[in-house]
């Protein structure tokens, strides 16, 4: 956006969904903001998530969220979206070989942005959560000490593996595990929704034993979407406490997502998902991430533009604005 004239989707420098690019000192002044995380040293298949930030800016450039009147085609119903005044902080200074440093400089990053605003962090492989989320984890604390901390994690993997091989100390892997390890997290306050598959015994064993609340793809199936996030809502209803969404893409099917690096087949549709988040706006969601998109994988870029819609109603229509106060 030039001078407050909107560009065409194709023209300018792209920011997150056209909106200004902005210093630290101004993040007071916006309801949103967003910051790419352009890293995937923490992934152990297929690289190629550093690139998704500049990507995800590009496919976000059509949308806006001004409290624009709607039809929702879908549902038969009108709808108004939310109004926001999103900006784009730009990129976290990612220094490949020092992962530490890097985790570092998410959590300051993330931080100054919950301080007064909504953080809305892409990465980047899975492994930058761990800094977004203790960033997140220091701003809520500060302004809310009274308040517990909850996660809801979209994933096709359950991320709570110990070490691997020459794998960083934080890796896509373990994010969760360290996170909680760490006193970061409860695990009565995480809810993971989407895996699937053949896992290790000790990762669900690690599981029921920290009493994270695991929703596979096939019991979300049998069940209804709509039904598992009811369920958390009510659990959640009499509580003190603020959520933070992590949403890793290859949650989806591969069959709808091939620009991700550790596809896995029977997952959610994008329907589903979009149900999801779409029906959040009863829990006080105040951060929200997006990781694992590859952009090297997927030559129609689909995937983009799913994970930008998917997005875009999230914000506008699944956040409670109230809660942004």
């Amino acid at each position: 956006m030039i001078d407050d004239k909107e560009e065409y989707i194709y023209a300018g420098i792209p920011t997150y969904m056209g909106g200004k690019f902005i210093k630290e000192k101004d993040i007071k002044n916006y309801d949103i903001v967003f910051l790419g995380v352009p890293c995937d040293y923490g992934a152990s298949y297929r690289l190629g998530a550093k690139y998704a930030p500049r990507q995800l800016r590009e496919y976000s450039f059509w949308d806006r969220i001004y409290g624009e009147e709607l039809y929702d085609l879908d549902h038969n119903k009108y709808l108004k979206t939310n109004e926001f005044k999103i900006a784009d902080l730009g990129d976290v200074f990612v220094n490949p070989t020092n992962p530490s440093f890097n985790q570092d400089e998410i959590t300051k990053k993330v931080y100054s942005i919950a301080k007064f605003s909504f953080p809305l962090i892409c990465g980047g492989d899975h492994s930058i959560t761990y800094g977004s989320f203790r960033g997140f984890y220091k701003a809520i604390k500060e302004k809310f000490p009274d308040y517990d901390i909850g996660l809801i994690h979209f994933d096709a993997h359950m991320d709570v593996e110990d070490k691997y091989l020459n794998m960083p100390e934080v890796w896509h892997g373990n994010v969760f595990r360290k996170l909680i390890e760490d006193g970061y997290l409860k695990g009565e306050n995480m809810y993971t929704i989407g895996p699937r598959g053949v896992v290790g015994k000790e990762w669900f064993d690690y599981v029921k034993e920290k009493n994270i609340n695991l929703f596979t793809s096939n019991y979300i199936k049998e069940k209804g979407i709509l039904n598992i996030i009811n369920g958390i809502k009510e659990k959640n209803k009499n509580k003190k406490i603020k959520f933070y969404i992590t949403f890793d893409i290859d949650c989806l099917d591969v069959s709808y997502v091939f620009g991700t690096g550790t596809p896995q087949c029977n997952g959610l549709t994008p329907y589903e998902c979009d149900e999801a988040l779409r029906n959040l706006h009863d829990l006080d969601i105040a951060g929200f991430d997006i990781v694992e998109l590859n952009p090297k994988l997927d030559d129609s870029h689909t995937s983009f533009v799913i994970a930008e819609e998917l997005l875009y109603h999230f914000l506008a229509f699944g956040l409670n604005r109230e809660n942004l106060k």
